[in-house]
């Protein structure tokens, strides 16, 4: 996992550093962090799939820096903002501006392995790779809206485009059962529940708009 700090005071991000370092060490997980103090050459760089970002900075704060990460990656992006500012913090909670959480600085360790820790359950960083050819083509989990089986392909739904693959629903479900994310929501279909806006019991209505036929199955 490629993990980004900025903070425009470089002893915060090494101290954050350390503090990961253990928690890899602890874990036996692989993680990789790159620190920034300026947002803009942070943005310059490609993407990361955690982003630990300062709240409040002297020149391009956290905020700015993190809705153009939403709208650079399509909002498939995970952001943890830090803060030593109450109101910031119950901003963030009430509003989650473009964030998926948020750790009080001085960032304690232990609170910094549970939100950790909530990230992986959650699939924030989940990829992998899938067969095209003789060509392997990585895939965020996060990129995706929803899944559609097609015959004995399956079609991926992105944001902003429509993959296909030889594979079949079930091969692609069994690759996406980490932390719940993912639901079969018909024998057809299976929907990224952090883009679900609403559902009844005749159908799922993602966030982009789209429409999905809704059927609860007693086994897939």
């Amino acid at each position: 996992m490629n993990i980004a700090l900025l903070d425009d005071e470089m002893h915060e991000n090494e101290n954050l550093r350390a503090m990961i370092k253990v928690y890899a060490f602890d874990r036996n997980y692989d993680i990789h962090c790159e620190t920034f103090t300026d947002g803009r050459e942070l943005l310059k760089r490609d993407r990361f799939d955690l982003y630990f970002l300062d709240f409040r900075m002297e020149t391009m704060d956290g905020i700015e820096v993190a809705k153009a990460l939403k709208e650079k990656y399509n909002n498939a992006v995970t952001i943890c903002y830090l803060t030593n500012y109450a109101a910031a913090a119950a901003e963030i909670i009430n509003h989650r501006i473009y964030a998926d959480g948020f750790l009080k600085k001085p960032v304690e360790a232990s609170l910094l392995a549970e939100k950790l820790d909530q990230f992986y359950r959650l699939s924030y960083f989940h990829r992998f790779e899938l067969r095209r050819g003789a060509n392997r083509q990585t895939v965020y989990a996060q990129d995706i809206l929803y899944v559609e089986a097609d015959d004995k392909r399956v079609r991926l739904h992105l944001f902003d485009r429509v993959e296909s693959y030889n594979y079949l629903l079930r091969e692609i479900e069994k690759i996406l059962q980490t932390g719940g994310v993912f639901y079969r929501v018909s024998r057809s279909y299976l929907v990224n529940m952090q883009y679900v806006d609403r559902y009844d019991a005749k159908s799922v209505t993602m966030k982009n708009g789209e429409v999905l036929p809704y059927m609860f199955l007693l086994n897939n």
